[in-house]
């Protein structure tokens, strides 16, 4: 598909955040530039959308332009939400490590952080299960203790997050929890509906022996159901000890996504002031590949005004060993994707006799959900 993207608006700094917002809330691709101002001005952020949504969006853009009240407010309350920060929670070390990590993202984008524990429902057990029990069970008693214990131990971890922020001088960041009985699964994607977060921060506990199962059935299917970025961290990976993400692995697969996937990665990293690399792995190198990475670049770096990338190809039989020697060569320490990389994905979590990748590793997977 060719890329034409056009200027549907010059705002200042806010308004352009609000227009965005209602773009994307109608299911418009959009982009600024000049992200990195964080001062309204006299004007100077363009709105840029794909010149193929031209009508919806001038639609949009006359509505906004004379909406206010509760029309303006909506536009508002849906900006707020990439501030917001899902970490569904099970009192694991995995889990534990990837809140840990989730309060120091919301620490530099003064974000929310909400923890969801989704606690075992006794009433779904299966009878086969009870037929040892010599004794009458009352599952009411047994799920209010339940629901108890871990509304306890909920409350006990938040404050330990509290605790944590007050100790580093740590403002602007929340920290809430919510319980919720069911299966982990559908209750997660249908908490992501009715929170709606800007991204879902994950733990993984990883295993050289469980391989992709290890990588959780729930991570997987939430990666593929969510339709928002997903960070899954490495049990493995030190939050204790967090060290911003100076180095972006973004591993296209040379479609449009790239561009808005680009843009939001370089709005995530912004606050960390990363660098960011755009690869593609190829076993033979082509003229269409080259002429398509240099659109990449020229519009994230000239249209979208964001500097620290590089974009470039590799040339390798094996895609997972050759991002893994880039990932070594370049110290990296986050990797995106989009879910159009579905088999790359899948590589990266499925049991070989060389590698595991993450399960060997301390780097964190981003993945954004790819644009249909």
């Amino acid at each position: 598909m060719k890329n034409e993207f056009i200027t549907l608006a010059t705002l200042t700094y806010m308004r352009a955040q609000l227009l965005s917002a209602r773009l994307e809330q109608k299911g418009i691709e959009s982009f600024m530039t000049n992200t990195n101002r964080m001062k309204e001005g006299p004007g100077g952020v363009q709105v840029i959308i794909n010149a193929d949504d031209l009508e919806k969006a001038v639609s949009v853009w006359e509505t906004f332009k004379s909406a206010y009240g509760k029309d303006k407010q909506e536009a508002v309350d849906f900006m707020l939400i990439a501030r917001r920060i899902l970490v569904p929670y099970d009192f694991t070390p995995h889990a534990e490590n990837a809140a840990l990590y989730a309060l120091q993202i919301a620490a530099k984008m003064k974000a929310d952080v909400q923890l969801l524990n989704v606690y075992f429902d006794p009433g779904v057990v299966p009878f086969s299960q009870l037929d040892s029990f010599n004794v009458t069970v009352s599952f009411d008693d047994v799920g209010f203790e339940v629901e108890k214990e871990t509304a306890t131990n909920m409350k006990a971890f938040s404050e330990k997050l509290k605790k944590i922020l007050k100790q580093h001088k740590i403002r602007g960041v929340n920290v809430f929890y919510d319980i919720v009985k069911g299966n982990a699964v559908s209750t997660i994607l249908a908490y992501i509906k009715l929170y709606k977060p800007g991204i879902v921060i994950m733990g993984t506990r990883g295993s050289e022996l469980e391989g992709f199962r290890s990588f959780g059935s729930v991570t997987a299917k939430v990666i593929k159901k969510a339709g928002i970025p997903i960070l899954a961290v490495p049990k493995d990976f030190s939050a204790g000890n967090f060290k911003a993400p100076e180095r972006v692995l973004y591993a296209t697969n040379l479609d449009r996504s790239d561009y808005w996937a680009l843009s939001k990665l370089a709005t995530f990293v912004n606050p960390f002031k990363s660098d960011i690399y755009c690869v593609h792995v190829s076993e033979e190198i082509d003229k269409k590949e080259e002429v398509y990475m240099h659109k990449v670049k020229a519009f994230v770096t000239e249209t979208l005004s964001v500097k620290n990338l590089e974009c470039g190809l590799l040339e390798c039989l094996d895609p997972q060993l050759g991002l893994e020697d880039f990932i070594k060569e370049k110290k990296i320490d986050l990797v995106a994707m989009t879910t159009h990389h579905h088999s790359l994905i899948s590589r990266f979590y499925t049991p070989s006799v060389t590698q595991k990748f993450l399960f060997q590793t301390t780097i964190p997977l981003l993945v954004f959900h790819a644009l249909k």
